[in-house]
């Protein structure tokens, strides 16, 4: 089997068409390798933009790509033309689904299709990578911080500019990559199921009347005894999760109860954890010069 990775450079700007903010794919780079990761080919294409004619000013710092290289880049559907050759029959790959989403995007505006018509079989990189490195789940790493972990030297490279960070994917890739491991991440592309899923957008959900969370997961036990405790607050939203301050009747251990709701492709995720109390900060005590008295300042609970 052969496989592709693929990293896309893109233009947020505005689209009267759409009616809406696009992402215009300026910069194609890809990388070809064998089944035992050795490179085979490359692919980099400028693109020269037709909805934004200027980059805005943080694309243009990121990418140190400038207006006048990309008035000599090709036509978007002329660099996918190019791809879809240099693709052929092997595996496409990219870091997170940020780019295929992209790619999906530019490819409806310029055709008119919801599918990739030349893509057969897909996998997500930085999901592998993230199993293999047993990263925090629910965390996304970067590709960066995935190199800084495998002692991968990024000297030399061109950060956010489409080739030299498909050649970063490659090189994490390298130090990863076991068939059997990598199996269970390849996806058919050539089905509704793999659009449908995805396109979905996973949603935190902030309401608790919604009917899709059971009030009954909200309960929480002592980590120290393992019986329920009780609820000693109302829940707060803060930071994309529920908490509440929860008191163990038995032992009178008081922490932290969180949770948090987030609605997948899959299904509702529910995740939990307990956390320590925070620690009141210390009052200040104020003397006065002239008669002497003492304040103090009130420390304040945040959850």
């Amino acid at each position: 089997m052969r496989y592709v990775i693929l990293d896309l450079e893109w233009n947020g700007t505005y689209s009267k068409r759409l009616d809406g903010f696009f992402n215009e794919i300026i910069e194609f780079g890809a990388v070809k390798v064998d089944g035992h990761m050795n490179l085979l080919d490359t692919f980099s294409e400028v693109v020269r933009p037709q909805i934004g004619k200027k980059l805005s000013g943080k694309v243009k710092r990121l990418t140190n790509i400038s207006n006048e290289e990309l008035d000599l880049g090709v036509p978007f559907t002329k660099a996918l033309s190019q791809f879809k050759t240099f693709l052929g029959d092997a595996l496409l790959m990219t870091w997170g689904t940020s780019d295929i989403l992209a790619l999906m995007e530019n490819s409806r505006y310029y055709t008119g299709q919801d599918r990739i018509p030349f893509l057969r079989n897909y996998a997500d990189l930085q999901s592998y990578c993230e199993r293999r490195l047993y990263y925090e789940p629910g965390k996304q790493m970067g590709l960066s911080t995935a190199a800084q972990l495998l002692g991968i030297s990024e000297e030399g490279m061109e950060h956010h500019r489409a080739l030299d960070d498909s050649m970063l994917s490659l090189e994490c890739c390298r130090r990863l990559f076991d068939p059997e491991a990598f199996a269970p991440f390849i996806q058919n592309a050539d089905i509704d199921e793999f659009y449908d899923r995805i396109s979905f957008k996973t949603t935190i959900l902030c309401d608790l009347n919604n009917p899709l969370i059971d009030r009954s997961q909200m309960v929480f036990h002592c980590d120290k005894c393992g019986r329920k405790a009780k609820q000693r607050t109302e829940w707060e939203f803060k930071n994309k999760s529920y908490r509440a301050q929860f008191e163990c009747m038995h032992c009178r251990e008081n922490f932290i109860g969180r949770i948090q709701f987030k609605l997948k492709y899959e299904g509702l995720l529910v995740k939990k954890k307990i956390l320590p109390l925070p620690e009141k900060k210390p009052g200040k005590q104020e003397v006065s010069s002239d008669i002497g008295e003492h304040t103090q300042a009130d420390a304040a609970d945040v959850l």
